[in-house]
């Protein structure tokens, strides 16, 4: 079955991080990691793209981010500053197309009408979504839009192609398009999930799309799997 794009993603890129770079231009281009309190022992909760690429992530210590990426300014965490801006970022996507729900501070979806699902029409609406924030809200804010049959993979594709990237899984792309990914890359694959699925065999993305309803089940131990199989294959 051909299934149409019916659902748009749209996640902020390092949400946290950009907002105070936005606040503090001083550190645009600069690595930046935010924490609940700045102590050697806390972890960051957040971190700018340029901390990124010194592998400073969620969870990261505040004490290895200083290690492994030297320079980086750690910040407390102001949540009243990052309510305040996500629903200013709201009120711009709401401008350009209606959110269907919230999921947390920095994810939003949409429903695509019928007659906006054409993929040009949706690279089109991404693109208007994301000028809309640098023209009304901050350049430094910037937001990665994914676009798919389901909203399961609407959220995948929104990880394919950050910061402020734009991806779009067509029915016709599945499930060749997921193959490059990590198994922890695949949304409701932890950790464990992972050492889990290993066990049963399943050690890429393409084992995960090759294997069978029945398969994915047993390996879930639930419905779960079932699930997985459906949406990967743009079920919704």
């Amino acid at each position: 079955m051909n299934r149409e794009l019916s659902a748009l993603f749209v996640d902020f890129d390092s949400y946290f991080a950009s907002v105070e770079q936005h606040l503090r231009p001083e550190l645009i281009g600069r690595p930046v990691g935010v924490a609940p309190v700045v102590a050697d022992t806390s972890c960051c909760i957040a971190a700018s793209y340029e901390a990124k690429a010194f592998d400073v992530k969620t969870g990261t210590q505040v004490a290895e981010a200083r290690r492994i990426c030297p320079g980086i300014t750690i910040l407390p965490a102001r949540p009243a500053e990052y309510i305040k801006y996500h629903h200013i970022l709201l009120e711009q996507i709401e401008a350009c197309i209606h959110i269907e729900e919230t999921l947390s501070i920095d994810e939003v979806w949409c429903w695509l009408p019928f007659n906006w699902r054409d993929p040009n029409y949706v690279r089109g609406l991404g693109e208007k979504i994301q000028q809309q924030l640098a023209s009304n809200v901050s350049e430094t804010i910037t937001c990665s839009v994914g676009a798919g049959p389901n909203t399961w993979l609407a959220k995948m594709a929104s990880k394919m192609n950050k910061p402020n990237g734009i991806f779009i899984i067509e029915q016709s792309d599945l499930p060749d398009c997921l193959y490059p990914l990590s198994l922890r890359d695949i949304h409701g694959v932890g950790k464990q999930m992972e050492l889990r699925l290993h066990s049963y065999g399943i050690h890429s993305v393409y084992d995960l799309c090759q294997a069978s309803m029945r398969e994915l089940r047993v390996a879930w131990g639930s419905v779960e799997g079932e699930l997985i199989w459906r949406q990967l294959r743009g079920e919704e």
